[in-house]
């Protein structure tokens, strides 16, 4: 889910590199499948084809790592609402998309992610110290923008969403991924009225 990127504790080289990029992608892909969490670097780094030397050189940490591959998804969230808007979509539509792209199997991993990161805020230790905070600032002003002229309020919108959000991660079967699906389209309703 929506995630913010500050600078990470370490420094990263002062350009970006193609390998940095690559990795960073691999990443991406690897956490798709994986938990990264809870497992150290080695485990990563085999899977996609470096080592942890080379990591913790152009990432700085595990946490800043982590943090890059939220960056990555908010990014791609930030850019599905501008791509809905730019289209003339409605903010019923803009929301389903969003939904959708979220609740892709292909990304519960970096959901998890997003959720652990979310919970560490809150110890206020370092490197997510301002992690929840961020996050409610970048996703506040698009969701307010994309909510303009319904009644809807974006720290609702916003609120609701990660709860179920949370529940389809908690859900185990069928049955409950189905309700809160449901939850999600009455919520809509609700809110932005039927389509």
């Amino acid at each position: 889910m929506p995630t913010p990127a500050d600078a990470p504790s370490r420094p990263a080289p002062r350009r970006p590199s193609v390998r940095r990029e690559d990795l960073l992608a691999a990443t991406v892909r690897y956490v798709a499948e994986h938990n990264v969490s809870d497992l150290s670097l080695r485990p990563l780094a085999a899977g996609i084809g470096t080592s942890p030397r080379v990591l913790l050189y152009l990432f700085g940490s595990k946490e800043d790592l982590v943090r890059e591959v939220l960056a990555v998804g908010r990014s791609e969230q930030l850019a599905l609402l501008e791509r809905s808007e730019a289209e003339g979509g409605s903010p019923r539509e803009t929301l389903e998309l969003l939904w959708e792209w979220l609740t892709a199997p292909e990304r519960r991993g970096a959901l998890r992610l997003f959720f652990e990161g979310y919970v560490r805020a809150f110890g206020r230790c370092e490197p997510w110290r301002d992690f929840g905070t961020a996050s409610l600032d970048e996703w506040l002003p698009p969701l307010t923008r994309v909510l303009d002229g319904t009644r809807a309020n974006a720290t609702v919108v916003l609120a609701v969403l990660r709860g179920l959000l949370l529940d389809l991660l908690a859900a185990e079967d069928e049955d409950n991924i189905r309700r809160v699906h449901a939850a999600w389209r009455d919520f809509l309703d609700a809110t932005l009225g039927e389509p």
